[in-house]
């Protein structure tokens, strides 16, 4: 795992000096008011060591743009390395890896509530119920927690002992899955199910090499993406062994189905969605691909021949949000594949969240 994400950060880094060596904010941003915050807003990393990451927000009905949010209205750099963000009624939870915290913000402005620290490398943030969010933390090496957050004091309450590095949380049927990756040891190779109620882990299902990312169906399965454990041994060109994507059966409590990929190309850890009405599931590698959750084979044909480093699908629309870290821009598809729109992000978008 720490030649995966090491790898993807050099990857920045190498492109950033190509053709990203400005860390500027866009001159006219829209202006930000009370309550108007509701459409895409997209988890920009930024540049590996430069603390640039920020939100991109889209208003989904106007086409206005705000590449930098959190800069516009809070007049200072969010942090190194955004990873991931979980909006809970009126809070946003901004899990910022490199900087080692947790930013609260007010859903109405995007102002600072609170900043939580006390994290040595956080990756994931979600939902756990009604009282807290979980924040999974750990490269493999040390501090390998799922960290509970009290929504009441926005303070950590509770910690959970997980195997070494955590990573993808989603909350399922009232369950939460950690995909366990390995961190930097590149060994993971399970997703664990975890009960809110007694905050333990209660099931453990094992799945290809280096699960990085979770998505649930209509039927509340799980898809999960593994990366496969890579080989740099022939560098610049870089080989992946047990990738694949594993189908959960959260009734049954069993791996359901397994669909090998030999060609494994993705960097991004954000490659695996589902459809509006979850009947379809769309995935990364070297292009976009879509395949039904009856499926017992991996598709042939591409939705979308292109590279990209994120996906997430519009729960409004159905639209399937693209995200290219190279040139730092979302582009909108239909199901289908049919470009609708695309708009420039901050640098290095990796996922969206949507709000409407």
């Amino acid at each position: 795992m720490k030649k995966i994400i090491l790898k993807s950060w050099i990857l920045a880094i190498c492109m950033s000096l190509l053709v990203l060596t400005s860390c500027e904010k866009t001159e006219d941003e829209p202006s930000i008011t009370a309550n108007n915050l509701k459409g895409m807003f997209v988890v920009c990393e930024g540049v590996y060591g430069k603390a640039n990451g920020d939100i991109t927000f889209y208003n989904s009905e106007s086409g206005q743009t705000t590449k930098s949010l959190y800069y516009a209205v809070n007049e200072v750099e969010l942090g190194d390395v955004v990873q991931s963000f979980e909006i809970v009624d009126t809070l946003g939870f901004i899990v910022v890896n490199n900087s080692q915290k947790v930013t609260v913000v007010n859903m109405k402005d995007f102002k600072v509530v609170k900043t939580i620290d006390g994290f040595s490398y956080p990756r994931s943030v979600v939902r756990a119920d009604d009282n807290s969010v979980y924040v999974s933390n750990g490269n493999g090496f040390s501090n390998n927690y799922v960290y509970k957050i009290s929504l009441s004091t926005l303070e950590k309450s509770d910690s959970l002992q997980v195997s070494t590095g955590p990573e993808k949380l989603i909350s399922v049927n009232s369950k939460v899955y950690a995909a366990i990756a390995g961190g930097f040891n590149n060994d993971g190779n399970t997703v664990i199910e975890i009960d809110p109620l007694s905050f333990s882990v209660v099931n453990t299902f094992t799945v290809f090499s280096l699960p990085v990312d979770i998505a649930a169906d209509k039927n509340n399965d799980i898809w999960v993406y593994c990366k496969g454990i890579p080989d740099y041994s022939n560098y610049p060109d870089i080989t992946y062994s047990d990738a694949g994507i594993n189908k959960i059966n959260t009734s049954a409590k069993i791996v359901e189905n397994s669909f090998p990929i030999t060609n494994m190309s993705s960097t991004g850890i954000n490659n695996i969605t589902v459809s509006k009405d979850g009947s379809q599931v769309y995935y990364l590698n070297d292009a976009l691909y879509s395949m039904p959750v009856s499926a017992t084979s991996l598709p042939t044909s591409k939705v979308v021949d292109q590279y990209f480093y994120g996906l997430d699908v519009d729960p409004q629309t159905g639209n399937i949000v693209c995200l290219d870290a190279v040139d730092s821009r979302a582009v909108v598809y239909s199901s289908t594949g049919s470009k609708q729109t695309e708009f420039e992000t901050a640098k290095f978008p990796n996922s969206v969240v949507f709000s409407y």
